[in-house]
């Protein structure tokens, strides 16, 4: 009938008015098909992940459990998830693990809170989470439960990283339209237990010790899964045993004041989730700037002014004195890790490590620079040119360009890190027609300097200002001030602080 009624429009419009009329006619109707839905475009399928996964025979028995705790309409939603999938022969070790035979031997609730365990929800603006983004240990990105999974690329290969230390990742970033997928041989287990219920629980091995977090009115951190904001709580504890601390003479935490009992507790604290191997990295060596080749930092602990030393290349990992037990034991809220010693917070033995402070990468602010708002951060990556507060390639690295107008005029930097006590400052910068700057901490001052380097080479001359030693350990700002009658540029590209015993 539509056909007839087209012909009879097109012939008509021939006959009385000609071909431009037909023409008209016919782009009409083909207007009015694609609005009836006359059109043979087809919108592409989308490749939602369980309906690919179940295609893979290799993982039957985790598309079994999907099904089963109704997890597979959740992962066929729009995500976007990461999912760490075990494999057919995964969960055949994990049943022979936990003396079962199939999946039908959990109880539901029990099977629905493992499985949930293996998908990644991303957070808000966030994708999924790529093998190219794993980090070593706990991963940035709660699971579906609220719960970290560990995982160890200590080996380099993003590829063949393993989880929670009993499945391997062989095969990562299989994409699907709401999210990515890793295959892997294990299943994991997720964490039952809190930091503070694990010790409770386990008063043999850590009475002493918790007796001394509940006096120092610290249990309630390392119990609640969040804190009073309702954030997730993330914290890792250096526990001693009572056989350890027994084996120091330590039976009880009477002869502490609360004050020293309570920094003294904190100090076994570290905020976040932290594994034993991402500790410590390999700090490249820059002869040219003394930085030394080395393995070691520094971990603030929940004290704020101390901290724990460790170093990978050490005999001993932790304050050159101590090791792990055990280590990496993954609770809810946390990691624990047992070790060998008392740890030790005071003393002129305790050991920092170099801070290198590249002035580009850091906060810096302006203030007094005519035409710039006090307090405004240094333009990004801009060409060498002009007068504006601004950092920029040139020479082996990034520089930071201050351009001081006049006396007074400075530049404020936020250096990372600082433990107490005392450090040499170096600077290294271009060289050229700078300015004298005087450098300050509070109403302290370090030096005074010229910043053109004169008698030095162009790039990264090394030069030592002078000792300052901090009385708090934390983020300091340091001040750079200019002495100038009239214009003084500063022109730097790092600051190196060694430690001075």
């Amino acid at each position: 009938m539509k056909k007839n009624i087209f012909l009879t429009l097109v012939s008509k419009a021939y006959t009385k008015v000609g071909l431009l009329v037909v023409l008209a006619a016919i782009i009409l109707m083909q207007s009015c098909s694609r609005d009836l839905g006359f059109s043979y475009q087809v919108q592409d399928r989308k490749l939602l992940m369980f309906d690919q996964i179940k295609l893979d025979t290799n993982f039957s028995i985790f598309v079994e459990g999907l099904e089963k705790t109704n997890l597979s309409s959740v992962i066929n939603s729009y995500g976007p998830y990461t999912v760490f999938a075990p494999d057919n022969r995964g969960f055949r070790k994990y049943f022979a693990l936990k003396g079962k035979s199939s999946l039908a031997d959990f109880a539901l609730d029990s099977l629905t809170n493992i499985l949930r365990y293996h998908i990644v929800l991303a957070k808000p603006g966030n994708g999924p989470l790529a093998a190219a983004n794993f980090i070593q240990g706990p991963q940035e990105t709660a699971s579906a439960s609220g719960d970290l999974i560990n995982i160890d690329i200590s080996k380099g290969f993003k590829s063949n990283a393993v989880a929670n230390a009993v499945a391997l990742i062989y095969n990562t970033d299989n994409e699907y339209y709401n999210g990515l997928l890793h295959k892997m041989d294990g299943v994991l287990d997720p964490p039952i237990l809190t930091i503070g219920e694990f010790l409770l629980a386990n008063p043999s091995t850590f009475s002493i010790l918790t007796s001394g977090l509940q006096k120092a009115g610290l249990m309630d951190t390392l119990t609640k899964l969040t804190n009073a904001l309702g954030v997730r709580t993330r914290i890792t504890l250096f526990a001693e045993t009572n056989e350890v601390l027994r084996a120091n003479g330590i039976n009880d935490y009477n002869g502490y004041s609360q004050d020293s009992l309570v920094r003294y507790m904190r100090n076994h604290l570290v905020a976040g989730t932290g594994s034993s191997k991402g500790y410590t990295r390999n700090n490249v060596a820059l002869p040219a700037l003394q930085l030394i080749d080395r393995y070691d930092t520094t971990l603030a602990t929940l004290d704020g002014e101390d901290w724990i030393y460790m170093d990978l290349a050490a005999p001993n990992l932790i304050d050159v004195t101590t090791r792990f037990t055990v280590s990496d034991l993954s609770m809810r809220n946390g990691v624990i890790h047992n070790i060998d010693k008392p740890l030790v917070f005071s003393g002129p033995t305790k050991k920092r490590t170099q801070i290198w402070h590249q002035f580009f990468a850091n906060q810096a602010f302006a203030y007094g620079i005519s035409g710039t708002t006090n307090g405004a951060a240094p333009q990004a990556n801009l060409a060498s040119g002009g007068t504006i507060f601004r950092w920029y390639p040139d020479g082996p690295n990034n520089h930071l360009f201050f351009p001081g107008d006049s006396p007074g005029d400075s530049m404020v930097v936020i250096v990372k890190g600082i433990k107490r006590g005392k450090y040499r400052f170096q600077v290294s910068g271009k060289s050229g027609g700078r300015g004298t700057y005087s450098v300050w901490h509070g109403n302290d001052s370090i030096t005074t300097y010229n910043f053109s380097f004169s008698g030095l080479a162009q790039y990264r001359q090394n030069y030592v200002l002078g000792t300052y030693n901090f009385k708090s350990s934390g983020d300091k700002r340091i001040r750079f001030v200019n002495t100038n009658v009239g214009n003084g540029q500063l022109n730097v590209e790092c600051l190196v602080l060694n430690p001075v015993d």
